[in-house]
């Protein structure tokens, strides 16, 4: 995996966070009812060489102008040729918010006349298994019918988070007013408390792997000032990602009858997802403990819902690498996962929304790579 994306390099970023995932993991010991997921390879990270030089204003003034000048020769000579001229990532302010120009090639999947059906012992309302190589749905039912996305939300509020987090360094401190109403909501929180210190990076992993909507709301306080402005960037990026069913009204998967998507629309979302290195490392990480606070002086061990209910290794022909679910009683039961086929090593994505209960949804996801993940 690059270490750089949209023109950022995080190669240090990951270093000092594989330092901490290291530290936080325990190799040894299984979840509850599960062994752990089949440890990821880990590329080692080259550090950038940096240097500082001086130049008087007078060389850099000639300097600048004499690569102005190259940089147009450049471009005439190629538009005389009938071919464009890149741009930059361009950055700029939206309601509030940072936003940063993250345009990506839509992806569009094709789901052929033969694409084979469900199984009827799987009680999902709506479902698809895409091969990502080729785009190309193996089984599906219902995918382009609109459901409740329940916490999987949290997917798309991961990729709009880290599309507009500035700095990795900033941090952001927790109030009651975010924590006392999710706690009358009775919401799924990471368990940060009023008045603690708290990165980014911890908020990313307190949003994905509880499914923290105290981490939520707090990244959309950070980013756009608020949950309805940040509400705004996600609608704004279902758009660019050509989502033709899905439409958000907030960023924890809270119920809400104005927010909705399709297993299409949200294999869609966990693939954008997984382009991006971050996101990518947060949506598979089983385990992980966040920074030290006056508030939690060891920190706080979190661990991910998908793999507190399986091991990840039980489809035996596939392995299970990552993914989001989520609940409420209108949404029923939904999963969004990514594996891979363990000798041809093909990657897919298996949504299921509206099971009845939680172990139709695992066993479901379960079988669905055991029959369909060639």
């Amino acid at each position: 995996m690059s270490d750089h994306f949209n023109g950022k390099d995080y190669g240090d970023y990951f270093e000092s966070l594989e330092r901490r995932l290291n530290k936080a993991e325990k190799p040894e010991e299984p979840p509850k009812t599960s062994v752990k997921p089949a440890q990821k390879s880990r590329a080692k990270k080259k550090r950038g060489i940096y240097k500082v030089i001086k130049i008087r204003k007078a060389v850099l003034a000639l300097v600048l102008a004499a690569a102005v000048i190259s940089v147009a020769v450049f471009a005439l000579s190629h538009n005389g040729r009938g071919e464009g001229v890149p741009q930059a990532t361009a950055e700029s302010k939206t309601d509030g918010a940072v936003k940063t120009d993250n345009t990506v090639e839509k992806i569009v999947y094709n789901i052929p006349d033969d694409t084979k059906e469900i199984p009827a012992d799987n009680d999902c309302e709506g479902a698809i298994i895409v091969n990502t190589a080729t785009h190309t749905a193996v089984a599906a039912r219902n995918p382009h019918k609109r459901l409740y996305p329940a916490s999987t939300t949290k997917l798309m509020t991961l990729l709009v988070a880290c599309d507009n987090i500035e700095s990795y360094d900033d941090t952001f401190t927790m109030t009651l007013d975010i924590t006392d109403p999710l706690y009358v909501a009775e919401a799924s929180v990471a368990g940060f408390l009023n008045g603690e210190v708290i990165s980014m990076t911890d908020l990313l992993y307190g949003l994905i792997l509880p499914s923290g909507a105290d981490a939520a709301v707090a990244l959309t306080q950070k980013i756009s000032g608020g949950e309805t402005e940040f509400v705004k960037l996600m609608n704004a990026k279902a758009k660019e990602l050509g989502l033709k069913d899905t439409r958000f009204a907030n960023a924890t998967g809270l119920f809400d009858k104005e927010q909705y998507t399709t297993a299409y629309d949200m294999a869609i979302i966990l693939e954008t997802a997984l382009k991006n290195p971050i996101c990518k490392k947060v949506i598979s990480t089983y385990q992980y403990t966040t920074s030290k606070t006056e508030q939690h002086p060891e920190g706080i061990p979190l661990s991910a819902t998908l793999f507190e209910y399986m091991y990840g290794t039980e489809p035996e022909t596939a392995t299970i690498l990552g993914g989001k679910t989520g609940f409420v009683n209108e949404s029923g039961y939904c999963i969004a996962s990514y594996g891979t086929n363990n000798s041809t090593g093909n990657e897919y994505i298996v949504v299921t929304l509206k099971n009845s209960s939680r172990w139709p949804a695992f066993h479901g996801q379960i079988d669905l790579y055991k029959q369909f993940a060639d």
